[in-house]
């Protein structure tokens, strides 16, 4: 089985086909094979037959190379909230329906690149509406692409751009990958984004190689932004820190040595006479990118998930500020990522008498809390004896099994008179719904095991797993006993509670 765009491939969707036709070899292809999940495609794909980054490609003369204007814009994205690496979009969209914004992206176009065959990325479906119709309004023959349009005037619209009749695109996600045009000169990055995969999917629609195609040259629309929400950018993606307008950024050696000679004797280089380039200063990038400084940190939820203690500790003991981050990525309203050094952690469990968990003491710590089985609610007990009576020989149990069991356990107390649980409780609710059931089952107790990296929900949605240390290491008389133990909570918990 052969797979395109197959850093989609560890989708739940895909890993079914997969399992469908179950291929006794699987070939994928990608130009972005880094994903932002943290998912690895390894575990599908098992082995890298081939790898050409797109610098390589540049370099041994297989992709176009790449020229770059940085056009400065007075839009302040400083307070656009974030999460992970996306943009709030409707903090986004307020800062970026700037009617001088769209203006500066047309004028940039007319004065610089007019007739040539361009793709402007937009931030949304109305951005780029909004853009190509200020294009039209300016004599220039252009339409928006998205996929809120039909399949059959997609195609209209991409024949006519590879035909002449069409010079510039609007884009919105849609051209993002799967489609390419070699005729495609120009690029204007105008929607900021944070994802290096993104951007460098969006740099690839205009690197194929044509006949009397010399280079791509890409306008970067450059926002102002604090150090933690800076959007991506040619030179930031590539890790070049000095700017010269129309400089390559990207190239083969030759080509980049020629345009630093003509600069060195004072010259400017031959794409300043297509281009009328008049802003000659050297600029120095700031190469700040703090997904590359926390790519060997530990966030707050591994945090919790390295010590044998609580979340909500952690997070008390990092608002009295017992704890104290060693780095903190604001994302709006006084919120922030938290990030610590993994000698950090090691301390702070040291200092609080908290133990590291690790593979060889996790059995023995998964022991400890049933033994110690804190409720506030008979959940946890109920999410064991399900987990146990229907797991798997690998440790893996049906999310619908378990939803059956807590329906049945609770209809059970209920037809034969006994106490369900609290009021507040969704099992006491007249027409609960299945999905409020596994909502239920994930918000509370399974979220405790999972903080402890006891758990863990599977790439397959509909499977929750024990984890491997645990399960394999548990004899069938502790499965006996922890099932007798959860009984015996339950029984307690009924009996002593006042409901």
């Amino acid at each position: 089985m052969t797979r395109a765009e197959c850093h989609h491939g560890t989708a739940s969707t895909y890993r079914k086909i997969l399992k469908h036709f179950n291929p006794q070899f699987t070939l994928g292809l990608t130009a972005t094979p880094d994903r932002t999940d943290g998912e690895d495609l390894l575990e599908i794909f098992k082995n890298v037959a081939h790898k050409l980054d797109l610098q390589t490609a540049v370099e041994i003369n297989e992709l176009s190379p790449i020229r770059c204007i940085r056009v400065k814009t007075n839009v302040d994205l400083t307070t656009v909230r974030i999460n992970g690496i996306k943009y709030n979009s409707q903090d986004l969209e307020s800062k970026l329906f700037v009617p001088e914004r769209n203006k500066l992206i047309v004028d940039t176009y007319l004065q610089y690149v007019k007739n040539k065959k361009t793709v402007v990325f937009c931030a949304s479906v109305a951005h780029a509406e909004e853009i190509a119709e200020l294009f039209r309004n300016n004599d220039i023959v252009c339409e928006a692409v998205s996929g809120t349009i039909r399949n059959s005037e997609r195609k209209r619209i991409l024949k006519q751009y590879e035909n002449g009749k069409i010079n510039v695109l609007c884009a919105c996600d849609l051209l993002n990958e799967g489609w390419d045009s070699p005729k495609t000169e120009i690029l204007f990055m105008a929607r900021p984004t944070m994802s290096k995969t993104l951007y460098i999917q969006q740099l690839g629609r205009g690197m194929r190689k044509n006949e009397g195609k010399e280079y791509l040259m890409v306008f970067d629309f450059i926002d102002n932004a604090n150090m933690f929400n800076m959007p991506c950018s040619l030179h930031r993606m590539f890790n070049i820190n000095e700017y010269r307008p129309g400089e390559y950024v990207v190239a083969p050696q030759n080509k980049w040595q020629m345009d630093k000679d003509l600069y060195a004797k004072g010259e400017k280089p031959s794409v300043y006479l297509n281009f009328p380039i008049d802003v000659t200063d050297f600029e120095l990038i700031d190469l700040f990118n703090w997904q590359d400084e926390v790519k060997d940190m530990i966030s707050q939820l591994e945090f919790v998930r390295m010590v044998d203690v609580q979340a909500e500790t952690v997070e008390r003991y990092i608002r009295e500020e017992k704890i104290r981050p060693d780095l903190e990525v604001p994302y709006g309203d006084k919120r922030s990522f938290k990030y610590f050094k993994e000698e950090t952690v090691k301390e702070y469990a040291r200092q609080f008498g908290w133990d590291i968990i690790t593979a060889a003491n996790m059995k023995d710590k998964f022991i400890q809390m049933i033994k110690k089985m804190d409720m506030a609610f008979s959940y946890k007990p109920v999410l064991l004896k399900a987990m146990f009576d229907h797991v798997d020989e690998n440790g893996r149990v049906r999310v619908e099994d378990i939803v059956d069991y807590f329906i049945d356990f609770y209809s059970d107390r209920k037809e034969r008179g006994l106490i369900v649980e609290k009021k507040s409780s969704v099992f006491c609710k007249e027409n609960y719904t299945r999905k409020d059931v596994e909502r239920n089952i994930f918000a509370n107790p399974f979220k405790r095991f999972e903080d402890m990296r006891f758990m863990k929900r599977c790439r397959e949605i509909e499977y929750v797993e024990f984890n491997g240390y645990i399960f394999k290491k548990l004899s069938k008389k502790e499965i006996t006993w922890i099932v007798d133990h959860c009984n015996s909570k339950l029984k307690e918990y009924f009996a002593t509670r006042k409901f």
